[in-house]
């Protein structure tokens, strides 16, 4: 018996003493990088090794083969191979088994680099699709998986640089890989949740506050609100204007109060008529009312489907007519809440920061902004997003009433010819006007159609400026189909004899600043006045 347990001692030694991998046994990667520990366990696993030289190459892209190699096998044989991966391919057993799907007609591209949305959706899939996980709407609408980008998002899986931007079309590193692996296999019932309000730039929230003109005091992040000022902003909201006009909606003054007609409307619509006074307009607005509120916004101006709700917020006793629920469930189904939801105090009064916050959240849905796409055939509205990440706004941002999150840096960056005031002293006129300017870039287009010239254009009243003689339009302009060897100058006047040569291709998409070369004397603008100043290149 002593021999035996001699043995088994002698065993147990020589397996203590056999040599483990480490990631910095690799020449390129050691401590001092930042996915060291990732990469460490992944490593020690057997799950991901090194190149034949010893590198590593932490900074290497992914590529679709390689990722579903990292994470390994997965619990399902696929039962249709994939028409390029044959059984000799390398990775063909981790492939088969993924649950990745195929890029195209059933056609993996093992060698194509993978998107950090596959990723998401691949490790939501591996820990078994769990349901009931909600970010807000501007993070898990970054994805037709609403349930992928929630469980990665809210578990502190993949966040972006900047808690919103997930940058989900991007490829990802060897490194991130590791991390995005290692991290989804450590969520359980402790895993602390990524808090949205908490987590973002807080200068955002003064960005969205001016940029929609939501109430009519300035910012201060800990001051309180009207019901009277919710109801106007609000009204704000669905309208797209700062003097709201209330399409498809009614509104009526019924008592003397400055806010009587935005108040009116919310009456109506989910409050019901004992709220419909000005008692309640001078009341203070708790979290509760603004979250009602701004949802009733967001669902009469998406562009989008929104999804309904059928549990309400925990913590809710008093009874609400099944309208007023409504705004709320949604809300709920939806993401809107500062802490968690258990945590919610929706009692409480509302600060402006917190307005704020439930509306960058909401404008997640398609945009509270209103823009103009002008084509050959239709001219219709759209709905614009604000741009949430703040580190990334122009340095001139403050000329600007609003940044896009559609438009780049560069456009906001070039500095107008003849403006006389900055874009944001412009936008009330701009915006509220924006017929006059949307039928002269109407009339443009529809005869370049009739030409032979198609094209569309996108009126921006964020990005117009007055010139003193007129106002010029930052217009983005998309050539669907131009014929052969057109020149800037043959479809439009130009001051710039170069932008006049600028060559024009079917597919091209530019911005250019087109003038209206005289002042607003009537409803309309002639295209015969029409100047472009310069190109924005």
């Amino acid at each position: 018996m002593k021999r035996i347990i001699s043995l088994i001692l002698t065993l147990l030694m020589l397996l203590s003493v056999v040599p483990t991998a480490f990631a910095a046994d690799f020449s390129d990667f050691g401590l001092s990088h930042w996915a060291y520990e990732y990469v460490n366990v992944l490593v020690n696993d057997g799950t991901i090794n090194g190149y034949a030289d010893g590198t590593f190459r932490p900074e290497g892209t992914v590529t679709r083969a390689e990722f579903v190699k990292m994470i390994g096998n997965g619990p399902e044989t696929r039962a249709e191979t994939f028409d390029d991966v044959a059984p000799s391919h390398w990775a063909y057993s981790y492939i088969i088994s993924s649950g990745l799907e195929a890029l195209t007609d059933n056609m993996f591209m093992p060698d194509t680099p993978i998107t950090r949305g596959d990723v998401a959706v691949l490790l939501w899939k591996r820990a078994g699709s769990p349901k009931g996980v909600t970010a807000p709407p501007i993070v898990h609408r970054q994805n037709e998986n609403y349930d992928a980008v929630s469980w990665v998002y809210t578990n502190g899986i993949m966040v972006g640089n900047d808690y919103i931007d997930l940058r989900l079309n991007d490829t990802l590193t060897r490194g991130e890989a590791s991390a995005l692996i290692v991290r989804s296999r450590n969520v359980n019932a402790q895993t602390e949740k990524t808090m949205f309000a908490q987590k973002v730039n807080p200068g955002i929230y003064e960005a969205v506050y001016n940029a929609f003109f939501l109430v009519d005091r300035p910012y201060d992040e800990n001051a309180t609100i009207t019901n009277g000022e919710l109801a106007m902003a609000a009204a704000r909201l669905q309208s797209g204007l700062d003097f709201p006009t209330y399409p498809n909606l009614s509104a009526e003054v019924k008592f003397e109060h400055k806010y009587a007609q935005p108040i009116n409307m919310l009456s109506r619509y989910y409050l019901g008529e004992e709220c419909d006074n000005a008692a309640y307009a001078d009341k203070n607005a708790t979290v509760k009312e603004a979250i009602a509120a701004i949802m009733f916004a967001a669902r009469n101006s998406a562009s989008v489907y929104i999804l309904s709700g059928t549990q309400n917020y925990p913590g809710i006793t008093e009874a609400l007519n099944e309208k007023y629920n409504s705004m709320l469930k949604t809300a709920y189904a939806n993401g809107i809440w500062f802490t968690t939801p258990e945590d919610l105090n929706l009692e409480k009064e509302v600060t402006m920061k917190e307005l704020a916050c439930i509306v960058l959240q909401c404008n997640g849905f398609s945009g509270f902004h209103k823009g103009v796409l002008i084509t050959p055939e239709t001219t219709k509205a759209i709905n614009l997003k604000i741009r949430a990440d703040f580190n990334s706004y122009p340095q001139n941002a403050s000329d600007y009433r609003l940044v896009l999150e559609s438009v780049s840096n560069s456009v906001y960056e070039k500095p107008f010819i003849n403006a006389v005031s900055m874009p944001k002293n412009s936008y009330r006129a701009t915006n509220e006007f924006s017929q006059i300017f949307v039928s002269m870039l109407e009339s443009w287009v529809r005869a370049l159609s009739n030409a032979g010239y198609k094209l569309e254009a996108t009126y921006y009243p964020g990005i117009t400026v007055n010139t003193g003689n007129g106002y010029t339009l930052r217009t983005k302009l998309e050539f669907t189909n131009i014929p052969a060897n057109t020149k800037l100058g043959d479809i439009v006047n130009c001051i710039s004899e170069e932008d006049g040569n600028f060559s024009l291709n079917s597919g091209d998409v530019i911005y250019a600043d087109i003038d209206t070369g005289k002042p607003v004397t009537d409803v309309y603008f002639p295209i015969d006045d029409m100047i472009l100043s310069q190109l924005i290149k």
